[in-house]
């Protein structure tokens, strides 16, 4: 391993979190340019591949939590200078991810035909959206990959590749779509197929990039272990800290996906105000999960190290940031909402309903600040079980019920499933920081028996 990686204690949050904010900002711009190009195309190019959005992020919520939970892991080992297991974690990482990927591709290409149907689509509709799953399910495990190449950089402190990885993703997903849609430059015109491709092209060339800076660049070591007892031994801390984590995110995608056929009862302009005001506040969550992800980082090395003190500094240090920042953010859109909304509409209503919806959404998005940050922290310890926990509770037995309450039962509509969606965030923010406070995460990382035993010899 690099003699500097212990200096990740050293490095300022600031410097690990601005890459990933900006890594995170240019994968927000690759799904609006693939929506604008779909809009080209047509409308129902459009409204078919959305519909395809909740079951693609099954996948990228599998692979996101993989990749936290052995970046986790692999962060704590430098941590505690326990460089020799570091190359084994990583190869673990690559194959738990690659047949991850597999898997994925088997479902959404044998699942083509089924998911389009099982939302309701039928027709051209349904016939767009088999296209474009077959097509880009064919090539997800080369995003597991890309998602593992990731994982290797941020546990070094690398965030800054990452963000220069996605930047060529950006740019080449955007050229292949211009290329391949109407058949540019004696390519074949594919249409939607052509988006979809983009999306593959794009996510094998930034994955070639993230591998040759990490082989050849950094030199970063990576073995496979040659023995099933090897595999399992590094596969378990891993496996320990992403099968509870899981939880959360597929939670979330579908209790969102319920209040959405909520919303759709509330009409038209209910269902365009909340699609708007989520638009709207991406960069203020953009920003929440990029200092999270700094936060994470270097809590994981921390406590490694058994620094249980810097780490709690480091928490407070970024709950701080978070917040000045959301604060900062939220009233800037309350204050100016008209004007943002008249970015995406002319209707008056819409811009009504939506300052009402931001004005809740201060709540909320505080709530979510402590959420994604304390969060992180805890699952960088070993704690993921408790955090999916009091997330499955909270978005099914809170969000969800109040959601129909306020929104639908007392009728005060999108207002109502904003109010009860806030309150979830800031009752997981909450239970995550009571959760810290109590001091348990110092006894759930991958060190912390060897040193309790150091400690009672």
């Amino acid at each position: 391993m690099p003699k500097e990686q212990p200096s990740l204690a050293d490095r300022s949050l600031i410097s690990l979190t601005w890459p990933i904010f900006v890594d995170l900002f240019f994968i927000f711009m690759i799904n609006v340019t693939d929506a604008w190009f779909l809009s080209q195309i047509s409308d129902n190019s459009a409204a078919a591949v959305g519909a395809m959005l909740p079951i693609l992020g099954i996948a990228f919520a599998l692979y996101s939590t993989m990749v936290q939970a052995g970046s986790s892991i692999s962060t704590q080992q430098i941590g505690a200078k326990d460089h020799h297991k570091v190359g084994g974690t990583y190869g673990v990482l690559i194959l738990l991810m690659a047949f991850s990927g597999l898997i994925m591709a088997v479902v959404f290409v044998s699942g083509a035909q089924t998911f389009p149907t099982l939302l309701g689509l039928t027709g051209e509709l349904s016939s767009v959206a088999q296209t474009y799953l077959s097509t880009l399910g064919m090539g997800t495990w080369v995003l597991a990959l890309r998602f593992s190449a990731t994982a290797i950089l941020a546990s070094q402190g690398k965030t800054n590749w990452n963000m220069f990885s996605t930047a060529i993703m950006s740019v080449v997903n955007i050229l292949f779509n211009y290329i391949l849609i109407d058949g540019k430059f004696g390519a074949p015109a594919m249409g939607v197929q052509g988006i979809a491709t983009a999306s593959v092209i794009a996510w094998s060339l930034s994955l070639l990039f993230s591998l040759s800076v990490i082989l050849w660049h950094f030199r970063i070591e990576i073995y496979f272990p040659k023995c099933w007892q090897s595999f399992k031994d590094f596969c378990r801390p891993i496996l320990k800290i992403a099968m509870p984590s899981i939880v959360e995110p597929l939670s979330w995608q579908l209790s969102q996906l319920l209040m959405t056929t909520m919303v759709v009862m509330m009409g038209t302009m209910s269902l365009a105000t909340r699609i708007y005001s989520f638009n709207i506040l991406f960069i203020g969550i953009l920003y929440g999960f990029a200092i999270s992800g700094g936060v994470q980082i270097k809590v994981a090395f921390l406590i490694g190290a058994n620094r249980f003190d810097d780490a709690q500094n480091e928490l407070l240090k970024g709950i701080k940031i978070g917040v000045v920042g959301v604060l900062i953010f939220m009233t800037v859109l309350v204050s100016y909402s008209h004007y943002f909304y008249s970015f995406f509409t002319d209707n008056k209503e819409i811009w009504a309903l939506g300052s009402t919806v931001l004005l809740i959404g201060f709540l909320g998005e505080l709530g979510r600040s402590f959420n994604l940050i304390v969060g992180a922290s805890l699952r960088a310890c070993g704690d993921a079980r408790y955090t999916s926990i009091v997330g499955f509770i909270s978005m099914w037995f809170i969000a969800v019920p109040l959601a129909w309450y306020f929104g639908l039962h007392l009728a005060w509509g999108l207002a109502g499933v904003w109010f009860a969606a806030s309150i979830d965030e800031v009752f997981r923010g909450i239970s995550n920081m009571h959760r810290w406070n109590t001091k348990k995460w110092q006894t759930k990382g991958l060190y912390a028996k060897a040193k309790i035993k150091e400690k009672a010899e």
